[in-house]
């Protein structure tokens, strides 16, 4: 495990409550046997390749803590790119009707909706596990203006009723189904259906400019983020829907990470 270090603080830290200074203080304690035994449970399991938030049964996210476990896919920092572009897009419209598809724990949402509280969101996800753990971090982080709803991305949506968004958000699952096999042992225990991303890796950005961008406001605005290498394609999806001023935004390693655009 690259972070071994690191992770096995943090297992520690969570097995017996003492950060780094106590147990400088406490080196000395005997350990309880029960919470010993834990912590070698799950220093063991680590070490098979359980993710470390799995482990804890919950992870950070640009300073909001949510609560996360099998069955649903992890905040990572990548997204941070596609929620900083969706912040920057919205500054200036107030009461912003946001679209969040493919909600997972609410990763996305419950950020925007701590970040601008004027807005209303609409997380959209089919996952009954996701869905369950985004209703419980909606309350955990005492957010009163996101609304989940269970909703397959790839149905009409006329019967949901809703029109004048002026944001789509997502981080959809892009990963080509080929690739799946060849992902970090960690990723692997992580759901395939937040992962699959059909055979190119885009089945979803096809989705959401044939079923959801016509529900965006004239000038409304999309913000999707994406896998290595797939801008080009992904820019190509969005423009034949009517999509325009189409930019790409990259993350810390340089790589095109969130495109965004607006109905023109």
């Amino acid at each position: 495990i690259e972070s071994s270090a690191f992770d096995a603080m943090q297992i520690f830290n969570f097995c017996f409550n003492l950060n780094r200074q106590d147990i400088i203080k406490d080196r000395f304690r005997l350990a309880e046997e029960k919470k010993a035994k834990q912590f070698l449970k799950f220093i063991e399991e680590r070490a098979q390749g359980r993710p470390l938030q799995y482990i804890l049964g919950h992870w950070s996210f640009m300073d909001t803590e949510f609560e996360v476990g099998e069955g649903v896919l992890i905040p990572r920092e990548d997204t941070e790119v596609l929620v900083k572009a969706v912040l920057s897009q919205i500054e200036r419209i107030k009461n912003p009707q946001i679209l969040d598809l493919c909600a997972g724990p609410g990763t996305v949402s419950i950020t925007l909706a701590k970040k601008r509280k004027d807005a209303n969101i609409l997380a959209i996800e089919i996952s009954e596990i996701a869905l369950n753990y985004l209703k419980n971090n909606i309350k955990k982080n005492n957010i009163k203006n996101v609304t989940p709803i269970s909703f397959d991305v790839f149905k009409k949506v006329e019967t949901l009723g809703f029109k004048d968004v002026d944001i789509i958000v997502s981080n959809p699952p892009y990963i080509p189904t080929k690739d799946l096999k060849g992902l970090q042992k960690e990723v692997q225990h992580e759901p395939m259906l937040a992962l699959d991303g059909g055979e190119e890796g885009l089945n979803f950005y096809y989705a959401i400019a044939q079923n959801w961008v016509k529900l965006l406001k004239e000038k409304g605005i999309i913000c999707v983020e994406i896998g290595q290498g797939q801008s080009k394609r992904v820019i190509e999806i969005f423009k034949r829907c009517g999509i325009s001023d189409i930019e790409a935004k990259k993350d810390i390693n340089g790589i095109d990470r969130v495109i965004c655009g607006r109905n023109s």
